[in-house]
């Protein structure tokens, strides 16, 4: 069975995957006007010595036979000559996105990222951490030119690891004057995200986000790393993408807090910059090792803790969006395991989507992580979000060395695509699509959308995690509305219970959603689903979520560091 979650959402007007719809023909200019394409045309011809063809400084362009799954084009004008060929479109579109966040960065009148001396000697800075040994870094502040004399803006670590607090403090302000903190990041795509709360000074003009409390803004009440967790797309932006971390160990997440005279709305324009400071936060530190994983069938990157070892193994997995993720496997390794994140479809020569899969492959990553010098064995955790729970369950219940098992908002049964774990086949938990609603905003509720696993028809789907001799956490957003992890849940630890097992824990956060990331990641109640194009609810509220984040990464690392020594 293919899950192709594209096909449950298509419109019968959208063509099939790898079908493109026919383009106009292109014409000559010495062809009718009424045959010709308004605008600029968009096909390129392919031929020998290739490029655009031009007339009279005209640029014009041709598609190659079959590109647009139409006809072959028709023979170009004798007048045309050929123009240099354009860069390759993936640089194009690099370059454009550059391009719009420097603009818009220029447009907020903050100081300029690119080219700053701090970000140059970052690196030897962020090596003085002194979480890694060595001496702790000196505060940052800035007053930028033209800003009242004498306001500074201090944020400590101005460089460390993105599950560390930061800790934000204004000087020189006047008694009691209205202030605007605001943050502003640039994601790894270029794309904006801001975030921004209403402080007051205290009566000797300081302020410090740690005591004081925002009066208003994206949050309220005393909340240091309320800036990170409140960062969502700016104005510009689609509302609903999401802020992916990629290249882990050379790109880190930077931002820019600014402090601003009066109170002032998101979105608004905002009043004089009085201090500015820059951050960084990383997801690994320098001496965290990479490897890039080619294991057989086995893909992935496995992360190393600076040291000899041995380490506590650990394969980290995320639900059916596919591909790579390895924010959270980096900053595993930085707390001490030795971390595989695991894709299973959408990487490298990977299926390209999620058909059918076999333990094997699972069973192959983890005699990967147990074999490795490195690795204290045999015994290993498995960490999982979503789909990746599901996976880690059956891990845990077939493979005998998963000594522990994190479960995020994961279900009881196999879902969506059929499992097979050598003589035994869990066929996939389906989903039905009458039970999809649509928001008047467009946003999609696919909550009551998964089969009830507790139906008699689809029980072969059912995991036997009663088998398993691992210890389990569950790990429980009750406001998850992507399906009702809850009820998951509880169902598995009642099917433990029935067989005499209290090998499990759980974590219960009421109105946090759906996607528990590590501590201070931003919270997105709706995001973009990466196959579908279209809005998925995830559920939960700001502040409950990031309580949740944040709790939840100290009992996931106390809980592994029990369970695998």
């Amino acid at each position: 069975m293919i899950l192709d979650k594209r096909a449950l959402f298509r419109s019968p007007r959208t063509p099939r995957p790898g079908l493109a719809r026919p383009r106009p023909s292109p014409v000559c200019p010495a062809q009718p006007r009424a045959r010709q394409r308004k605008g600029r045309t968009r096909g390129r011809i392919e031929r020998a010595g290739g490029g655009r063809a031009g007339v009279g400084g005209a640029a014009l362009a041709y598609p190659s036979p079959g590109r647009c799954g139409g006809a072959r084009p028709r023979p170009p004008c004798p007048g045309l000559t050929f123009l240099p060929r354009r860069p390759p479109p993936r640089r194009r579109r690099r370059r454009r996105l550059s391009e719009r966040a420097g603009a818009v960065w220029a447009r907020s009148g903050l100081p300029s990222l690119a080219g700053s001396s701090m970000w140059r000697s970052a690196g030897p800075a962020f090596r003085g951490l002194s979480c890694w040994g060595r001496q702790p870094l000196r505060t940052v502040s800035a007053s930028p030119g033209g800003s009242q004399k004498g306001v500074t803006l201090s944020v400590t670590p101005p460089v460390g690891l993105a599950d560390e607090p930061l800790h934000i403090q204004v000087q020189g302000l006047s008694p009691g004057e209205p202030v605007t903190v605001r943050a502003l990041a640039v994601s790894y795509y270029g794309r904006l995200f801001q975030s921004c709360a209403h402080y007051e000074a205290d009566s000797g003009g300081a302020l410090d986000l740690t005591r004081d409390p925002s009066q208003g803004g994206d949050y309220t009440g005393v909340e240091p790393m309320g800036l990170m967790w409140s960062l969502s797309p700016a104005g510009m932006e689609n509302p609903y993408v999401r802020m992916v971390q990629r290249s882990v160990l050379k790109k880190p997440l930077k931002l820019q807090v600014t402090v601003h005279q009066a109170h002032n709305q998101t979105g608004l324009l905002l009043g004089q910059v009085l201090a500015s400071a820059r951050v960084e936060r990383w997801y690994a530190t320098p001496e965290i090792r990479a490897i890039r994983v080619r294991e057989g069938t086995v893909r992935g990157s496995f992360f190393l803790p600076p040291g000899d070892g041995p380490f506590p193994g650990v394969i980290d997995m995320f639900g059916d969006e596919g591909g790579l993720h390895e924010f959270r496997a980096s900053l595993l390794a930085c707390r001490g395991f030795a971390t595989l994140a695991l894709p299973y479809f959408a990487f490298e020569d990977l299926p390209p989507i999620m058909k059918d899969l076999n333990l094997d492959y699972f069973a192959q990553a983890a005699k990967f992580v147990q074999n490795h010098p490195k690795v204290k064995g045999p015994k290993i955790g498995v960490i999982g979000s979503g789909k990746g729970a599901e996976l880690a369950f059956s891990m845990a219940t077939f493979l005998p060395d998963v000594a522990a098992v994190v479960s995020i908002n994961g279900c009881i049964s196999n879902t969506g695509t059929a499992l097979q774990c050598g003589q035994v086949i869990l066929p996939g938990l389906p989903f039905d699509m009458d039970k999809i609603t649509v928001t008047s905003s467009g946003v999609y509720d696919v909550k009551e959308a998964l089969v009830d696993p507790l139906d008699p028809a689809y029980g072969d789907s059912l995991i036997p995690i009663e088998k398993a001799n691992s210890h389990f956490l569950f790990v429980v957003g009750e406001d998850d509305k992507q399906w009702n992890s809850s009820l998951y849940a509880d169902l598995a630890i009642k099917r433990l219970e029935e067989h005499g097992k209290k090998n499990y824990t759980l974590l219960s956060y009421p109105n946090a959603g759906h996607r528990i990331d590590p501590p201070n990641s931003p919270f997105f109640p709706v995001a973009l689903d990466r196959w579908l194009g279209v809005p998925i609810l995830g559920g939960g509220q700001c502040r409950a979520h990031a309580i949740a984040q944040e709790e939840s990464w100290k009992k996931i690392l106390e809980f592994l560091k029990m369970h695998l020594g």
